[in-house]
């Protein structure tokens, strides 16, 4: 579906899901302050006006397109993280099903549009809030799923394998965007994930 679409006698429509998604990818590679209102406009094929009116400001836009990207990773990457059984595989499933939407079946990755661009751009408060917002609900998930696989194991044990596990897939953005490859970091999660069962004495 074309992102603008007009009907006989009836005003253009905007297919607001392309647009944002094609936002999401314009924010991931260029990050917030490199892009341009003319980079705006032809990513999404959308007037300046009709940017605006269907999304706001340019602030808007790149706070929609975070809030877009995290609910992407809720809907691909999360089940891989509560799934039942063994952590390794749990953490291991999650980071592999992030590193899928790092890439997108290119073997040159943009990295992660929250971790990756956000911190360059944490001047802006509503950026610096959904940044702080990210990294909440990351360590959140992490520490539920890690106290799922070890309930009796003492608090700082459990904070030490949730900071492994939340700064595993923060480092994947910067190493994407180095150059690493989606199998080098797949090792990387894989690694990570046995080192945190290994600390809890799950393995």
């Amino acid at each position: 579906m074309s992102k603008l679409q007009r009907k006989r006698g009836r005003p253009a429509t905007i297919d607001t899901d392309a647009a944002m998604q094609s936002l999401v990818e314009l924010f991931r590679a260029k990050g917030y302050a490199a892009v341009s209102l003319d980079d705006l406009s032809d990513a999404t094929g959308l007037s300046r006006p009709s940017l605006y009116r269907a999304f706001g400001n340019k602030l808007s836009m790149y706070v929609g397109a975070m809030d877009a990207f995290g609910a992407e990773v809720g809907e691909t990457a999360i089940p891989a993280l509560e799934a039942d059984g063994d952590l390794r595989l749990a953490l291991s499933g999650f980071f592999d099903a992030m590193l899928e939407i790092y890439y997108r079946d290119s073997d040159i990755a943009p990295g992660c549009l929250v971790f990756g661009t956000a911190p360059s751009s944490a001047d802006e408060d509503r950026i610096q809030a959904r940044l702080k917002y990210g990294i909440e609900q990351l360590d959140t998930r992490m520490r539920t799923r890690i106290e799922k696989a070890a309930p009796r194991r003492d608090a700082a044990l459990i904070e030490t394998a949730v900071q492994i596990a939340s700064n595993t897939l923060i480092a994947f953005s910067a190493r994407a965007k180095s150059g690493a490859s989606k199998s080098e970091l797949s090792e990387m999660g894989a690694r990570s994930a046995h080192a945190i069962a290994t600390l809890l004495d799950l393995s």
